[in-house]
């Protein structure tokens, strides 16, 4: 009789786990969806190190990624929300990522143009845009 309950509270317990873990991971992506909406398919795209263009305002940064945001990192700000990087001035600017094939030595001594000129040269990756052409 011990140990049937033993085997019982044993499956009880998996199936506790498995439950919390699949309300996280759903809270998890709720929370991705709420704040970056159209936006959460470059954030499960893109990986830190990526380089991400933005082709209406012609700047770049690099995507600095954890596991509830993407920061942008440019010359000219510290760091920059995906959201906010995308939407400026309440307008969506036309946003692509590039994954580096090999690693670049620092990629901000380099302008719009260069980075440009490496996508051209295949030394870059496409990965996701914002919007479909």
């Amino acid at each position: 009789m011990k140990k049937g309950l033993k085997h019982r509270l044993l499956i009880f317990g998996i199936v506790i786990i498995t439950v919390v873990g699949f309300i996280g991971f759903g809270l998890y992506s709720m929370e991705i969806e709420d704040h970056y909406g159209d936006l959460k398919e470059l954030y499960y795209d893109s990986k830190s190190g990526d380089i991400i263009l933005n082709k209406s305002t012609s700047e770049f940064g690099i995507i600095e990624k954890n596991w509830k945001r993407i920061n942008i990192r440019t010359r000219k700000k510290d760091s920059t929300d995906l959201y906010n990087w995308v939407y400026q001035n309440g307008i969506e600017t036309n946003t692509e990522i590039y994954r580096p094939i090999i690693e670049t030595e620092n990629i901000n001594s380099f302008d719009y143009s260069e980075v440009v000129d490496k996508i051209n040269a295949s030394e870059m990756t496409f990965i996701n845009r914002n919007k479909k052409e």
